[in-house]
């Protein structure tokens, strides 16, 4: 069945591959985005691409109309003048008044707690949960893409795969692509109106990720545990400094207390392979998708 959805944060990199998944699976999507950059690979892609900002009510309905399914995302860490609440609100409010009822929702995050007002993810999962929808939310665990970033690549000449986790801290390693790719199979039956975790096939830890991507690449690596403030430094380059300052703030937590941190990195993958039938990405397919990345940039 092809549908026509509205993706929200096809630029970002927590959305970019599921958005383009959805495209490669024959829907057709709208891209709502607040900068027009990339717009001309969407637009070659056949996106049809929406330029403005969540907080404008307006230029959501205007977005909306004409659209069957909602995939969703609301950053769960922005610049803190970003009101982060208005964005997911608006966002459903609109695809309520266009009779949309389909949602798939990348939490962008863990729900810490549900009853929070202030949680973005607590505030929309109550607004789905209390609409007229039909929805499926999905926690992302770790992303693959974040080793795609300069504190790992540089090291790739060196022999070393970096990252700021201890080498025997496991991680359910997951593919962004495979949020879009759920959210097809999801959007083709029943949505369970539920939060689930979404990761990868296996979990792995420092020293396997080196193992797999050293066998990809056709060249041993080890894993080199970088520190907190070095990857701060790093990501604040590209993200700015209270993204980094929030993200490089938990690896420091996961760092000096791994058995606390280490269950929220976990999750059972058959929870979303027998229920949407497929098979999540390897490590070793993902680098082996990404190698022209790795060769050029390491």
């Amino acid at each position: 069945m092809t549908l026509r959805i509205l993706a929200y944060g096809a630029n970002g990199a927590q959305m970019t591959a599921g958005t383009q998944a959805l495209v490669d699976a024959g829907h057709h999507v709208r891209a709502f985005t607040r900068s027009s950059n990339g717009a001309e690979r969407w637009q070659a892609a056949g996106v049809d691409v929406v330029t403005g900002d969540m907080s404008d009510l307006g230029a959501l309905r205007r977005a909306s109309e004409g659209q069957d399914a909602l995939f969703l995302h609301v950053p769960l860490i922005t610049d803190p003048n970003d009101d982060r609440n208005l964005y997911g609100m608006n966002a459903l409010e609109a695809a309520r008044e266009a009779g949309i009822k389909r949602v798939v929702w990348n939490t962008g995050g863990p729900i810490m707690d549900p009853s929070s007002e202030t949680d973005t993810g607590a505030v929309v999962l109550r607004a789905l949960q209390e609409g007229d929808f039909s929805f499926l939310g999905l926690v992302p665990v770790t992303y693959m893409e974040n080793l795609l970033g300069p504190w790992t690549v540089e090291g790739l000449a060196e022999g070393k795969l970096s990252y700021p986790t201890p080498s025997r801290f496991k991680m359910q390693w997951g593919a962004a692509a495979d949020f879009g790719r759920v959210a097809d199979k999801a959007f083709q039956g029943d949505l369970p109106n539920e939060v689930l975790p979404l990761g990868g096939p296996a979990a792995l830890d420092g020293d396997e990720l080196a193992g797999i991507m050293g066998e990809v690449l056709g060249h041993s690596l080890a894993y080199d545990v970088m520190t907190a403030p070095e990857f701060e430094r790093q990501l604040g380059a590209l993200a700015g400094p209270h993204v980094a300052e929030m993200i490089a703030g938990m690896y420091g937590g996961v760092q000096a207390n791994p058995d606390q941190f280490q269950p929220g990195f976990l999750a059972d993958p058959s929870h979303i392979e027998t229920r949407f039938n497929l098979k999540l990405t390897s490590f070793a397919d993902w680098v082996s998708d990404h190698r022209n990345h790795f060769i050029q940039q390491g």
